[in-house]
């Protein structure tokens, strides 16, 4: 202000004065703060109710999968060489399986005694390493023993690398740097290193022969598997074996899938006797997802409770009591979710399933009933929550509704959307009322300086009075 130190003529304290009418010219910007919160509160507590409301969505929507309801569990004896999992179309039903044989890739090596040295001190061009995959058929290999069977070319032509390097360490980077189906090693057994083939692939079609110039043909089937041959044999290729109730099953991986519709066989090692695999229903997954959802929805009720309810003795109000947006959205999803449902047989309710509403408007679960239900063909209850052609189930008719609530341009966007141009609204009057306030102060400060000159030139002239007065002659 102009004045540092006001009221020197008169005084008067003139900040003190025009500060105490600062005081009540500001009372509107406090009931603006107020309004303001309230807003504030009330976009919060709406942010609460989508975010319940979005997770009963979520919940809802889980229930749409029809797999939950027909899902089944694959239990197999100890020692029994795989494991099994299920997915939909399984049935529940007891097999013997045994893994007659696992599926292998084709590996060899070449021979300890035979000396490396691919390239032709005459040569000047590039060796070549050819290899060509094909089928062992009926082939059957035990260590030190001829393969019973014959290698069959695969139709399209062989993969060739082209190899100048001199050492058996370049040509198994240069294999293992190529795209030729197999991988490359090097082993050293104390007196001689030996380079390994091994294929990428099990089976009994990914057999493998080996030619060009470099030094190493092999053909599957036509050795005796000994290591005394320049490139000899460590493992051949193989389908895998499973005997299912007497019925032999082979596969070029040691997953099967297939073999018994909805279930999938995963080997790991053979067997001499077979074991048992049972598949029975699990209605885990169904009764976890309506666990979940019915915990979801006493979860939104439960925050629309709080947030609308009123305490009459200590006669406080919570932030959305008496709002007809809050109240609206309360009925409606009780209505949603308590609803009947037509054309999907004999269930058309939660409750004729165990899901009741209590006293306080929460759901509850009867698990005995629950169970029952799902165990009971005549109840259909995937049909009841994931709906029947073009009958929408409750899952779908809980989460269709739930948009209208919480999508854009539903009804909380567009509560949301007026709270906020409220809130802004109320900024712009504060900004323009703070500017306003400003000019008055300023207009105060002016007045009272103008009275503080004012009367400190009236004292003036009556001090003046006063002493010319005192100073007349005196007359008896």
């Amino acid at each position: 202000m102009a004045l540092s130190a006001s009221g020197l003529g008169s005084g008067l304290d003139i900040n003190s004065l025009v500060s105490q009418l600062m005081a009540v010219e500001r009372q509107p910007l406090t009931a603006m703060a107020k309004k303001e919160a309230s807003f504030q509160a009330k976009l919060s507590a709406f942010g609460q109710v989508k975010g319940s409301l979005s997770a009963l969505q979520t919940a809802a929507n889980a229930l749409k999968d029809a797999a939950k309801f027909s899902a089944t569990k694959a239990a197999v004896g100890s020692d029994a060489g795989f494991t099994a999992s299920t997915a939909s179309g399984a049935a529940a039903g007891s097999y013997s399986v045994q893994v007659e044989q696992l599926a292998k890739t084709q590996r060899v090596a070449t021979s300890a005694g035979v000396g490396f040295n691919p390239v032709d001190g005459t040569a000047e061009a590039p060796q070549t390493l050819e290899i060509r995959f094909g089928k062992m058929v009926d082939g059957v290999f035990t260590a030190g023993q001829t393969v019973d069977g014959s290698f069959t070319p695969g139709a399209g032509a062989a993969k060739t690398l082209a190899f100048s390097g001199s050492t058996i360490e370049e040509l198994r980077d240069a294999i293992n740097k190529g795209d030729l189906g197999v991988s490359a090693s090097v082993v050293d057994n104390g007196t001689a290193r030996q380079l390994v083939l091994t294929g990428k692939t099990t089976g009994a079609d990914q057999a493998f022969s080996i030619g060009g110039t470099v030094g190493l043909n092999y053909t599957p089937g036509a050795d005796a598997g000994v290591s005394t041959d320049p490139v000899y044999r460590l493992q051949a290729s193989q389908d895998a074996r499973v005997n299912i109730d007497g019925i032999v099953v082979t596969r070029g991986t040691n997953t099967v899938s297939g073999a018994i519709e909805g279930i999938t066989l995963s080997l790991s090692k053979e067997t001499t006797a077979p074991t048992s695999l049972t598949v029975t229903e699990d209605y885990a997954s169904a009764r976890s997802a309506i666990d979940a959802f019915v915990k979801a929805y006493n979860d939104t009720q439960t925050t629309l409770k709080n947030l609308t309810a009123y305490n009459a003795e200590t006669k406080v109000a919570a932030t959305l009591t008496g709002d007809s947006t809050a109240r609206s959205i309360q009925a409606q999803v009780r209505n949603l979710v308590g609803g009947a449902l037509a054309g999907l047989g004999d269930t058309s309710r939660l409750a004729d399933i165990g899901v009741t509403f209590d006293k306080d408007g929460k759901l509850t679960v009867d698990g005995s009933k629950l169970d029952a239900a799902l165990k009971d063909p005549a109840r259909d209850v995937a049909a009841f929550f994931t709906g029947s052609g073009d009958t929408k189930g409750l899952a779908a008719t809980v989460s269709d509704g739930l948009k209208n609530f919480i999508d854009t341009g539903g009804l909380l966007a567009g509560r949301t959307e007026g709270l906020n141009s409220s809130i802004k609204l109320i900024g712009k009057q504060r900004e323009a009322f703070e500017a306003r306030l400003e000019s008055v102060q300023k207009r105060y400060m002016a007045q009272f300086t103008a009275l503080d000159t004012t009367i400190a030139s009236m004292t003036q002239t009556g001090n003046y009075l006063t002493q010319q007065l005192a100073n007349l002659p005196t007359y008896s």
